[in-house]
This record gives structure tokens, C-alpha cells and sequence, in this order.
């Protein structure tokens, strides 16, 4: 069977439509589609990565790992050395001496071998923060623990103290704090604590037997750090075998900065855009070299161009262009200077090499002052300068091929790639062979990947051929194998794949955060712009909402203004018959209908531009019907608008949208975005492209999917969609699932022949006629039967049930992250346990009342609430708004008394003391953590968390649910017999979040999604249902509610668990089986 398979790609959502295709290629039919559902891997609070949140945790288990580990090496050693005795309860009475006092007094007396054991593991405890070149950077944080460091160092100087210890030992005296926190104003550093054991081991070696080489056992046991992991930079996307080179070498950043050159290009009044000629250019490059950054202004007298002159990559976000980061770091006055550029490319390239490979401050002071000739000054500066990070995506033998054709030329980047025989097109990486199913991605975009590991098996995929470091990407990659391989098992491989790619899965973690931030305004201000419409007596409606954006852009001084006549236009005309939306460049050529392409002008304007360009139209300064439109008010007008619609009123506008944009049909069918790339260069692998000399993969950025879903009146199938627009302009209904699958019915007829019909009609057409004029996917279709075929459709969500290989595992936080002391039993089963509180957890004086309640020591509780009532009583007064510091004050009493006791303290038993921690009593569910030796509970953890619902039948025939917990699924020992509810119960079945179960409902079976299991609750949403449910459910004007039942209640229902694969296919027990109590699911 003959098929075009469409694509919609998401960050966690796959679309796809299968259009039966006849002889000639053409569409004639409608095969049916659907839609898979998944995880992104991101937490969706920020965006952010699952494996961080993983990650951080993990490396705070492994350094403390390493703590106790190091901890417990050095003990030994030291009861080895005779240094601590053996027996534990004469080590525990060592306790008592102070630490303190005896790393000072080590300096001037013999200690006992016992004495100096304790102050010697004493530096052990707290080393000090080691710098290393490769993780710090010149953000604030780093730079103020630097700041501290040094005003510590100048404290220890003028107190006369000669070692940290020392130091610390005469504030201690004087009762001043001896901790490293925020308060206390300084910060130690590890050679502070190197320099001290260094001291008494000079001053305690003559009174002890220790030999030099126990003397080194132990320094280095207390001061060993492990050398940071290296960074697999992956694979150049040119050449085989070679590693992609450094951001920060000197080849890198001229590789950068000569592409930015020769992408430049300068319009001058009057004039078309051009690029620079080699002498401009090599200005700018002059300028970038030595350079931080160039602004626009400075390229523009330095390139001595015509005011009113603009340049291309300059723009409303962006106001530079980076010069030599690493020259710019590296050639400051207090380090090499200027001498650096009179270094050898050679020179330059060794010592950032140099020191990328270092990680030690001290090695690179030591190698900068003999090699390279600098000042104990400067290499102190250059030790702590940080270098630009990143890995380019082409390694050093790939730009040193480029690089000259690029100088020498003044080429762009992928003319300079095709000038290279071996390299061909920078986009062509098509397959030699046709496969019959998909690989892991890893094995055929191996260029792409990080991590790989060819000695591992091959069955284990990732770590044999690495992976992409974009977590979403790798995820939605494997869910098109999964759905593609099961397509090409069903109905046979597609003739032709077509793909359009999401926004947001083209975005990095800051661009969805813009997106977000620039959505959630459009918002607001259409919400605003509702208002003043309907004050204005007029319905509010898409099209006017439009116009009013338009025309709030327009705005020059006071007035919003025609761009083409001058003339103000008032709000009333903007919501009038008056004005019309105009495409700048014509629709009909460039098919552009985004807002960028848009403005809003007086409707005599719009018929005397017609279907042309500003410049086209008006350039010779015509007299139409009565009006005088002079070209170069009209350019004056559009300087005011947004960089993204000027240039397209500039006179090479429709040259500069053909060529340095290429040609639109080209842009639609060869995506150039990354990601687009990626999946494109994936599917691809099924055909050979080249022996067949065409494509059989297009990817499309799906900028008419909106027009064609409307001309062919698919808005309007799914239930629900005159929620979104109403009966006369019913939108896209985002809160059904299946919205996917119509757009990949949309994308899957986005034909080239389409895309060409479009480009040839009439240049007098206006865009309700071209919109007319696109025809139906095929003869006698019929929109009934595509209404049929999604109703009959079932999405597919991809439940989590664990690791694969681990049996009973399930993926999740086991636990929350706070340990609690077990106190005592409770009530309910719960426990009493206590825990550290810091006091500014409580944010307001409702939670800070019930907070000193529960606090554990009856003193400190009867101290902190007399300060809290006192406190309240007589609040301090607010911070000045004028103050500088203002906002880094508590904006609330809790928050102020918080801050206040942990810096000035409160009154206990005579004393003044300072708290920041309180030790809190509450009454919980918790799992105990045993210890291994003697089996007793030493700690409590609350569970995170529920793993799976088991659904049993009792021996009267009633159905219920034993939620079981993420942490005890995942114990060594874990039976699920252990929480069976009766010894006869018998278990129907299990149910995880996203699984798919079905009832009967009015005599029709209505396929669910597990939503949440919670008590004896069980909550279902229907399979279809999007958005974000909770707050729908929430909401009196949404149709759509949970299905929230008892397993009992649902048993009458016919509840039975179903099941279902990539592309929908439902295996359904049946409900007979299930009432009847048949084999469990």
C-alpha cells in the first residue's frame, strides 16, 4: 500500500496521518493517524533537565561519601601512627579537648600524640574552599567567596595570627563566631589549611616519630581531591574520527569572528543590501581581534558609511557582535597585555591549551611566571581568569580546511563548505543505503553524539553509541523509532515522510522561557485589548485583536500612523472598515502570513500598493487616486517600526527575502534548524536518497499549517472547539489530544505541488482569494469521514512501569530529601520525628506562630516565642524605598525576625545566642532506615511519591485499592503479597499513572488515563483530554471533570486495564472478563 506519512513533532508529543496515495503520487484517500504521548525528561516547574535534579543530589551523596570514606582512612592511619588511641571510648573522650586551642598552641609547644591526632583530624572536618580554573568562573557568587578569601587573609595578617587555627582560636576566646557563614564575613581557602598542617608539621616533628613519609600519608589523605571528569566535546560533523575543538582557541574564535564578518551586510539609504568588500571586512575583523565587542555605531564609522546606513545582524535584540573572547580576557593590562598580540599563533594556541588542561591555580602561577614571562601579579590575575566554555560543532582540521577559503574569499559558511570537495553540501549527510526500520539514532548520527563508548555491547545502545546531550530531543528521537518501526511493521514503509517540527522543541531552555514570558504578555495585552474594544460598542474577535497590535506598533511620537500615507489613524478607524491588514511583502510571493510580514493602513493605501512591495509600488514617488506617496517618508515611518518588518520596506527587500533567505519553497522544504535537521537526517535512513536523486524526508516549519487547517475546516471536528473561538472562528482546540493528529493530516498534504500552486497564482490576489484557491487534499473529500476516523481514534500515552532489566523498579524520587530523628510512635500509625528547621522556612507570621510551637527544646522554644511577641509588638521600621538595599530587606515580620536572630541573637539562660536552625517535632508518615548491623531504625524518611495502585478482589466479590509507595516498590524484598488487603484477596490488577483502562459508559466503551492514584480513590481523565487538568476540572465553565471513583464503583462499571502500542492499537480483555473476575491484568 502506497503512503505519505505526516509528522507533527513535539517536545512530548508525536502526530502522525498516514494519506493513501494512488499511482502518480497524488493523494486520494485518508488512512487514519494518531497521536503518542510521552515525557519530555524536563521538569515542567523550569524546564530544566530530569538528570540535574538527579545529578545534584548524587554528587551531594557522593561527597559525602568521600567525606566519611576519607574520614574513616585517615583514623585509621592516624591510630596506626600512634596518633589516636584504639579503643573507641578513650577516642570519644578525646572529644573534649578543644580543637581550636590546640592548633594554635601546636605552633609553640610539644603536643601529646593524642593531642596532635585531634587537631590533625580536626583539619580535616572543614578543608576550605579549593579554587579550580575549570569550574569557577567570573560570575558574582565565585567572585565574592574570592573577596572574602582575601579579606580573611588580611584579617589573619594585621590579628597577628599566623595560621587559620591560630585565628580562629582567639575569636573563639573573645566569643565570636568561628563558622564560615554569610554573617561572619570571611571565607577560608584549602591553602590556608595546607599552610597550617605545613606549620605544626615543622614545629611538632622534633617531638614526635613520625617519618617524612607518614608526614605525606597523612597531608595527602586530608587535602587528596579527585581531578574533574573530562568533557567528551563529541564528534566534528566533517571529518571522522576528530573531536570537536575548543570555543576558546584562538583558531575557534577567528573561525567564529571571520563568519560573523562575511554574513554582514549594509544597506544605505536609497541603496540595496551588500555585503562588505575584503577591505571593510578586514576593518571589522581588525576591530574584533583586539576588541571586546563592535557596536553599531563604531562599525559604522569605522566603515565611514552614510548616516541612516543599518546592518543586518544588528537588530532590537541585539546591539553587538562579540570580538576575540579569549584575546579580550587574555590581553588585559595586568596580564599579558598587549604583548599578546605580538605573540606567534603558535605561542597563543599553547598557552590556552595550557590553560584549558590545568586545573590548579598554583601550577598555572608557577608555569606563567617561568614559560611565559609574566609577574607574580599578573599570573595570580591570569590564574583566576576564566575562559570562553564550549566545544565548536567542527574540530581544528575542519576549520583550518574552511578558514582560508572564508579569508580569502569572503564566503559564508556553507559556500566556504562546498568549496571543499571531500565536504560537499553542509547539509548533506544523506545515507548510502535504504534500511527497513529505523536504528537507534545513536549508530547512523553518530556526528551529533556524546559519550559513546565502542567497547561497550552493542545491546546497550547508549553507551555504546552515545547520545544526544539534549535530553528532549533524545527522548522524542526514540518515540518516532518506536512509532515509525511499528508503522512499517503494520502497513509497509511510506513512500514519503513529511515533518513539521515544533517551536518549542527548536528552543533552548532560555528561549522557552522568553516564549513563555513573551506569550504570557500577548495575553495580557489582548485581554486589554478585549476591553477597549467592547468600550469602543464592538465584539471583540481575532481579526480586531490583530489590528490593534498592528496599530499599537505603528506609533510615531504621539500619533499611530499609515506607514504608507502619513496619515493618523485613530483607534476608532484601527477597529473600522477604514483600515485593513496589508502584507508588506505580497503574500503571493513570499506566502509569509506571520505578523512580521503585517501592518495596518488606511484601506486607499492598501489598493494603491497592491500586490507588490513598498519599494516596487511607491519608490517613484506616485500621485494615486488623489494621494502623493513619497517613498522616503514612508522609510522614515518604518525606521520606527520593529527591526524584524523594516528591512522589508528597504528596495532589494523582495531580493534580500529570495536569496540571503533563499527562496521560499527551498526554506519550506530543506529546514536549516538544527533539530529540523536532526529528524529529517534520522527518517532519512530508510531511503537512499542520493541513487533515488530525490527526497523522500522534507521537513516543513509549518508556517501555513494554521491557513490550510482552515480553509479545509478542520478546527471544527474535535468536540470542544467553539470553547476556543466561537461558532464563527472556531480555533485549534489545544485541550484535546488529538489536535496533533490534525495537523499531522495537514503536514502529511503540505505537498511541494501545493507550495508551488500557491507561489504561481495571480500577483493581484489578495490573500481571502489565495486562500480560496487552495484546493481540498483530494477530490470528493469528505470531512465527515475524517471527523469518524478521529473519534475512532485512541492516543497512545507512554506510561512509566521502570527500568527495563530491573525487575519491580520503578523510576522517581524514592523519598524526600530531609532525614528525620525518630522520636517516638504517633497517632494513626504515624511517627513522631524531628528534624532541622532553618527559622526562615516560616515566610509569614501565621506560619511563624505555628512553627515555634512545635519546636523540640522547651527553652529555646519559650526564648523564641517571648522574642517573636516582642517583635511584633514593635516591628522595625521599613526599609527607606530609596535605599540602594532595599530590596535584598525581609518584606515581612517573619522574614525580619528570622534575620534578626540569626545576626543579633536572642537572650537564653543569660547568654546571647544566635539561631538559624531549630529543632522541629511533627507527627508524620515516614519509612524508618534501619542500620545493617543491628537492625534498629536510626532515621525516617516521608515517601515521595506512589509507585502503582494493586487493585484486589475480597472474598465477597467487592474490588479494592492498596496504593503501594515508591519506596517500599522499590525495597530488595518488595512482594506485593506483603500488602495484600485479606490472605484470599485476589489481585485484578495494577495501575500505573498514564496507563490506559476502559469502562462502559452508557453502554459504550469510554477509554481512560490513570491521572492520579491516591487512598482508595482512583482518577481517571479520558484518553483525549489535554491541558492542564486539575485547573480545568476546577473550572464551573469547562465540560471536562475527572472521573474520580472507588475501584468498587468502577468494578460496576466494567473497569478492565488495556492495553496499547505506539500507534493505537487497544488490546481490550473485554468487560465480561473483568466483572467476572478472569485472569488478572
Amino acid at each position: 500500500m502506497r503512503y505519505r506519512l505526516g509528522l507533527d513533532l513535539g517536545t512530548n508529543s508525536i502526530g502522525w496521518w498516514m494519506v493513501k496515495l494512488d499511482q502518480e503520487g497524488r493523494a486520494c484517500g485518508s488512512l487514519g493517524g494518531g497521536v503518542r504521548i510521552f515525557s519530555d525528561g524536563r521538569n515542567p516547574k523550569d524546564g530544566t533537565s530530569l538528570a540535574v535534579q538527579r545529578r545534584v543530589p548524587r554528587g551531594m551523596r557522593r561527597r559525602r561519601d568521600r567525606f566519611i570514606g576519607r574520614r574513616s582512612d585517615l583514623m585509621n592511619h592516624l591510630i596506626a601512627f600512634g596518633l589516636m588511641p584504639g579503643d573507641e571510648g578513650e577516642r570519644k573522650a578525646l572529644e573534649a579537648l578543644d580543637p581550636y586551642e590546640l592548633r594554635a598552641v601546636a605552633l609553640d609547644r610539644a603536643l601529646t600524640p593524642h593531642e596532635l591526632g585531634r587537631a590533625l583530624f580536626h583539619l580535616n572536618q572543614r578543608r576550605g574552599f579549593k579554587s579550580n580554573r575549570k569550574t569557577d568562573s567570573d560570575d558574582n557568587e565565585t567572585g565574592v567567596v574570592k573577596e572574602r578569601i582575601g579579606e580573611l587573609r588580611t584579617r589573619i595578617e594585621k590579628s597577628g595570627a599566623r595560621t587559620l587555627g591560630e585565628f580562629l582560636h582567639k575569636r573563639r576566646l573573645k566569643g565570636r563566631m568561628v563558622r564560615a557563614r554569610p554573617e561572619a564575613g570571611f571565607y577560608p581557602e584549602r591553602a590556608m589549611y595546607e599552610d597550617e598542617f605545613d606549620l605544626i608539621r615543622q614545629q611538632q616533628n622534633s617531638h614526635h616519630s613520625l617519618t617524612a613519609e607518614q608526614w605525606d600519608t597523612l597531608k595527602d589523605i586530608i587535602f587528596f581531591q579527585r581531578p574533574l571528569k573530562p568533557v567528551d566535546p563529541g564528534w566534528c560533523l566533517f571529518e571522522a574520527g576528530e573531536k570537536r575543538a575548543h570555543r576558546a582557541l584562538p583558531l575557534t574564535q577567528e573561525f567564529r569572528m571571520v563568519q560573523e564578518a562575511n554574513n554582514l551586510r549594509v544597506t544605505s539609504p536609497g541603496s540595496p543590501a551588500r555585503r562588505l568588500t575584503l577591505e571593510e571586512r578586514d576593518k571589522v575583523l581588525g576591530h574584533l581581534r583586539k576588541k571586546k565587542e563592535l557596536k553599531l555605531d563604531t562599525m559604522l564609522k569605522l566603515l565611514k558609511l552614510p548616516s541612516g546606513s543599518t546592518v543586518n545582524l544588528f537588530d532590537d535584540h541585539r546591539s553587538t557582535i562579540k570580538g576575540e573572547e579569549t584575546a579580550a580576557r587574555l590581553a588585559h593590562k595586568e596580564i599579558f597585555g598587549d604583548a599578546w598580540f605580538n605573540l606567534s599563533a603558535e605561542e597563543r594556541t599553547g598557552i590556552v591549551r595550557t590553560l584549558l588542561d590545568t586545573e590548579k591555580p598554583e601550577e598555572i602561577e608557577r608555569i606563567a611566571q617561568r614559560q611565559w614571562g609574566l609577574s607574580e601579579a599578573a599570573a595570580k590575575k591570569l590564574a583566576g581568569k576564566s575562559l570562553p566554555e564550549g566545544y565548536s560543532r567542527l574540530s581544528e582540521k575542519a576549520i583550518a580546511k574552511l578558514l582560508p577559503i572564508m579569508e580569502d574569499q569572503g564566503l559564508n559558511y556553507a559556500e566556504a563548505v562546498e568549496q571543499v570537495p571531500e565536504y560537499g553540501h553542509h547539509s548533506d549527510f544523506r545515507p548510502d543505503e535504504a534500511r527497513d526500520a529505523l536504528p537507534y539514532y545513536g549508530e547512523v548520527l553518530a556526528r551529533h553524539c556524546v559519550g559513546a563508548d565502542p567497547s561497550a555491547p552493542k545491546i546497550d545502545e547508549v553507551a555504546h553509541w552515545g547520545r544526544l546531550a539534549n535530553p528532549t530531543v533524545h527522548i522524542g528521537l526514540n518515540q518516532i523509532r518506536r512509532l515509525v518501526n511499528r508503522l512499517i511493521e503494520v502497513h509497509g514503509k511510506p513512500e514519503e515522510i513529511v515533518i513539521e517540527l515544533a517551536r518549542e522543541l527548536k528552543m533552548s531552555k532560555e528561549g522557552k522561557d522568553k516564549e513563555r514570558k513573551k506569550n504570557s504578555e500577548n495575553e495580557a495585552a489582548n485581554r486589554r485589548r478585549e476591553e477597549q474594544i467592547r468600550a469602543a460598542g464592538t465584539a471583540p474577535s481575532p481579526h480586531l485583536l490583530r489590528k490593534l497590535r498592528l496599530w499599537e506598533e505603528q506609533k510615531v511620537g504621539t500619533a499611530n500612523l499609515c506607514p504608507f500615507t502619513g496619515q493618523p489613524i485613530s483607534f476608532e478607524m484601527a477597529i473600522s472598515a477604514a483600515t485593513e491588514i496589508e502584507h508588506i511583502l505580497p503574500f503571493s510571493k513570499t506566502l509569509d502570513d506571520s505578523m512580521a510580514n503585517k501592518v495596518l493602513c488606511l484601506i486607499e493605501a492598501n489598493r494603491a500598493k497592491r500586490d507588490r512591495s513598498p519599494y516596487d509600488a511607491f519608490h517613484t514617488d506616485p500621485t494615486l487616486a488623489g494621494r502623493k506617496y513619497v517613498y522616503d517618508d514612508i522609510l522614515f515611518r518604518a525606521d520606527n517600526l520593529p527591526a524584524n518588518k523594516r528591512w522589508r520596506f528597504y528596495p532589494d527587500a523582495m531580493d534580500r527575502f529570495n536569496n540571503d533567505e533563499r527562496d521560499f519553497l527551498d526554506r519550506q522544504l530543506n529546514e536549516t534548524k538544527y533539530l529540523s535537521r536532526i529528524a529529517r537526517s534520522y527518517l532519512s535512513n530508510l531511503y537512499n536518497e542520493k541513487e533515488e536523486g530525490r527526497m523522500r524526508v522534507r521537513a516543513i516549519p509549518g508556517k501555513l499549517t494554521a491557513m490550510l487547517r482552515g480553509k479545509w475546516g478542520l478546527s471544527a471536528l474535535l468536540p470542544g472547539h467553539n470553547l476556543s473561538g466561537g461558532e464563527e472562528a472556531p480555533r485549534k482546540n489545544r485541550n484535546d489530544h488529538r489536535h496533533h493528529a490534525i495537523d499531522a493530516f495537514v503536514v502529511a498534504n503540505t505537498t511541494q505541488g501545493l507550495l508551488k500552486r500557491l507561489a504561481d497564482l495571480n500577483d493581484d490576489a489578495d490573500r481571502q482569494r489565495l486562500v480560496d484557491a487552495v484546493p481540498d487534499p483530494w477530490d470528493n473529500f469528505d470531512r465527515e469521514e475524517l471527523r469518524q476516523q478521529l473519534a475512532r481514534l485512541t492516543v497512545s500515552h507512554k506510561a512509566d512501569h521502570g527500568t527495563p532489566g530491573s525487575k519491580g523498579k520503578t523510576t522517581g524520587a524514592l523519598h524526600n530529601d530531609t532525614a528525620y530523628g525518630i522520636v517516638g510512635p504517633g497517632k494513626n500509625g504515624n511517627t513522631i520525628v524531628v528534624s532541622r528547621t532553618p527559622l526562615s522556612r516560616f515566610t509569614t507570621p501565621k506560619d511563624m506562630d505555628k512553627g515555634l510551637e512545635g519546636i523540640r527544646d522547651a527553652a529555646l522554644r519559650e526564648a523564641l516565642t517571648t522574642a517573636w511577641n516582642t517583635f511584633k509588638a514593635a516591628p522595625p521600621e521599613a526599609s527607606n524605598s530609596d535605599d540602594k538595599d532595599s530590596r535584598r530587606k525581609p518584606k515581612n515580620p517573619a522574614m525580619a525576625f528570622a534575620e534578626m536572630v540569626a545576626t543579633k541573637g536572642i537572650e537564653i539562660g543569660g547568654r546571647k545566642v544566635t539561631v538559624r536552625r531549630v529543632r522541629m517535632c511533627e507527627e508524620l508518615g515516614v519509612v524508618p532506615i534501619k542500620d545493617r548491623k543491628t537492625g534498629k531504625p536510626y532515621k525516617a524518611y516521608k515517601p515521595d511519591g506512589n509507585a502503582f495502585n494493586e487493585v484486589y478482589e475480597l472474598p465477597n466479590g467487592n474490588w479494592i485499592s492498596v496504593v503501594i509507595r515508591r519506596f517500599d516498590a522499590n525495597q530488595p524484598d518488595f512482594s506485593s503479597a506483603d500488602f495484600r488487603p485479606h490472605p484470599a484477596a485476589r489481585k485484578v490488577m495494577r495501575l500505573h499513572i498514564d496507563d490506559l483502562v476502559a469502562v462502559d459508559d452508557g453502554g459504550q466503551r469510554r477509554v481512560l488515563r490513570v491521572v492520579k492514584l491516591s487512598g482508595q480513590k482512583i482518577t481517571l481523565a479520558d484518553h483525549f483530554e489535554a491541558g492542564a487538568l486539575k485547573s480545568r476540572d476546577a473550572d464551573k465553565e469547562d465540560p471536562f471533570k475527572y472521573l474520580e471513583k472507588s475501584a468498587n464503583v468502577l468494578k460496576s462499571m466494567g473497569l478492565r486495564k488495556v492495553g496499547i502500542d505506539e500507534i493505537g492499537r487497544l488490546t481490550d480483555p473485554g468487560p465480561q472478563q473483568a466483572k467476572s473476575g478472569g485472569k488478572a491484568a
